[in-house]
């Protein structure tokens, strides 16, 4: 199977979702070591030569002589630089693993396959207050015409949970999607000779879905309810204005982090794990967390009960359920039990096998 990706528009520096970040990353790296992938062609940009700078021969990697395109150059890209792109490289399949296909793909012979991540333009449509969208009104309109587009146009829609295909489904009925999931790199292995620390690890964002102020004030009464919140430091990872954070001596603002740094957090220097949210399509850091043996407790909201277990969930709309359920995370005093959650192989073979299904069915 001769495959190309599109990761022309991923950047660490730049990403405005990490997730998907990571989504766009780790499948390319499960594809290269697909047995059925044959071919695989990577449409990258300056960040990517380092990542795949060693990869097997039969994966090829085109950088587009730019860096990551931006604003206009984006659009540009969306709309002319990728059809041109894939019929310069003519492969059975192009994977878009942002979602975003153009409104004329003209692709030839290939066929779309979009990883369409969530539809999450309908939050924030459904907000009273419109003026909290993080989005200009030219950009949300952009997007969501694309995601219009890649719900209509793609063979198949990938993406990662069936809450997803069902809000797919529910705008656009003839959609195609296949529910692959979403892999993890393997876990690596703690510091038997350091003991877990008693902080709590915070993902803040700017973005209001994510209801990082409410967390805020969640987290100070629970530690205004606690004997020992001399001992505890909440440690903030995310982007957001450095004044949000509280200003004691708990409260620690990281910004966005490394791998190595969010590992460090999450093995050794932490307890517990917060992540407040109102929507998501999937939300990879509870995941993330539980893997590492860190217990995550999240927003009680359909995608993330999909993949965490029901006592870390707690209800947005009731203060005394989020303490409960912190408090039984915390001082938990036996090692929790970890799901098992796919790997990036896993993920990669089970696009592979939508997409041969997609063109059985043709």
């Amino acid at each position: 199977m001769k495959i190309a990706i599109a990761l022309t528009d991923q950047s660490f520096a730049h990403t405005k979702s990490m997730g998907i970040f990571n989504v766009s990353m780790g499948l390319t790296k499960g594809l290269m070591h697909h047995p059925e992938v044959t071919e695989l062609h990577i449409l990258g940009n300056n960040e990517c030569a380092d990542t795949f700078a060693n990869s097997p021969k039969h994966v090829h990697l085109h950088l587009m002589d730019k860096p990551v395109p931006r604003r206009f150059e984006r659009v540009w890209w969306d709309q002319v630089g990728l059809p041109l792109a894939v019929r310069k490289i003519n492969p059975e399949w192009i994977i878009l693993p942002k979602g975003f296909p153009p409104f004329l793909p003209l692709f030839g012979h290939t066929k779309l396959a979009c990883y369409v991540h969530d539809v999450i333009w309908e939050y924030y449509e459904n907000l009273q207050n419109c003026r909290n969208s993080p989005f200009p009104t030219h950009e949300k309109l952009y997007f969501k015409a694309l995601s219009y587009k890649a719900l209509k146009s793609s063979d198949v829609v990938l993406t990662s949970t069936q809450f997803n295909a069902n809000r797919f489904l529910a705008h656009i009925p003839s959609t195609r999607p296949a529910v692959v999931g979403i892999g993890f790199d393997p876990i690596p292995e703690p510091d038997a000779t350091r003991r877990r620390g008693s902080g709590i690890l915070f993902h803040v964002s700017s973005f209001p879905h994510k209801l990082t102020e409410l967390g805020i004030k969640r987290l100070q009464t629970w530690l205004a309810h606690r004997n020992d919140s001399s001992d505890i430091r909440i440690h903030c990872i995310g982007k957001v204005p450095p004044h949000i954070i509280p200003n004691n001596a708990n409260w620690l603002y990281h910004g966005k982090v490394s791998r190595e740094e969010l590992d460090n957090l999450m093995m050794q220097e932490c307890r517990a794990c917060v992540y407040f949210s109102a929507y998501e399509g999937y939300g990879m850091p509870p995941v993330e967390s539980l893997r590492c043996g860190l217990p995550c407790v999240s927003s009680d909201i359909p995608p993330i009960r999909e993949n965490i277990p029901a006592q870390f969930l707690f209800r947005n709309d009731s203060e005394w359920d989020f303490i409960q359920t912190l408090d039984g995370a915390y001082d938990a005093t036996t090692p929790i039990s970890c799901p098992n959650y796919p790997s990036w192989e896993d993920v990669a073979d089970n696009c592979i096998q939508a997409l041969k299904q997609s063109s059985t069915q043709a």
